[in-house]
Formats: structure tokens, sequence, C-alpha cells
């Protein structure tokens, strides 16, 4: 199941839905982010949108927030793929950092994925 990270910007009608399912409708924030400083990053599999994450823009750093995987698709490395995906095709030139206290069970996909503790709650990836 390969799955190809993309920024969205302009979202379409269909993107919107699939964000919407993807959220499972706890999107009230998604307008703001996508006309806002932040990025909208999502991971497509055949045409839709089954992952995204926001990225809030700190002066020197990226913020991830709000990873989320579709329900239908949980399970199968979602996630890691669009991660990936997004580290690898979509040049950030800017550190990245999460907090992972609140989901102590992503340590290890952010670990192999190249992020590096900063602290015991804090992960950062350098471009």
């Amino acid at each position: 199941m390969p799955v190809v990270a993309e920024i969205v910007s302009e979202p379409s009608a269909q993107d919107l839905i699939d964000l919407k399912k993807t959220y499972e409708n706890q999107d009230d924030w998604l307008q703001k982010a996508v006309a806002g400083d932040d990025m909208v990053v999502a991971g497509r599999f055949n045409d839709r949108l089954v992952c995204a994450f926001v990225l809030r823009n700190e002066a020197d750093h990226w913020v991830l927030e709000k990873l989320q995987v579709r329900e239908i698709t949980r399970r199968r490395g979602v996630a890691r793929q669009t991660l990936n995906s997004a580290l690898k095709t979509l040049g950030f030139e800017r550190p990245i950092s999460a907090d992972l206290s609140n989901h102590p069970e992503l340590t290890d996909l952010f670990t192999e994925l190249g992020f590096e503790a900063t602290n015991e709650k804090t992960y950062q990836w350098q471009p």
C-alpha cells in the first residue's frame, strides 16, 4: 500500500471529505491551518487522503501535531509511510519537533524515522 505525502494548500472538495473522515469530524482547526502559516501534510493512497498531520510554524522549526490515520486504514503502516515520504520528498529546510508525551507508543516510529530525543517527551528531526 504505497502512501505518498503531499502538502495540502488548496484542498479539493474530496480532500475535505477525506480529512473530515480522518479526523472523525474534529476538524474545526483545518481551514485555519490551511489558510495560515501552518502546513497540512497528508498521505494519499489511490487518490484519497488516508493520513494527515499539521506542521505548526515556529520561528526556527516546525512542530508536528495532530498526526491521524483514517480509521479504516489503521494498523497498516500508513503513518510510517506518510511521515517517511514527507521527510524524504517535501524538502523541509528546518527541524521538525514532536511532543510524544501523550503518545509514547509512537516513540519507536519516530526514532526509526530519524527523530532524536531532545528531552524525555520531545523528539526532533534535523534536515
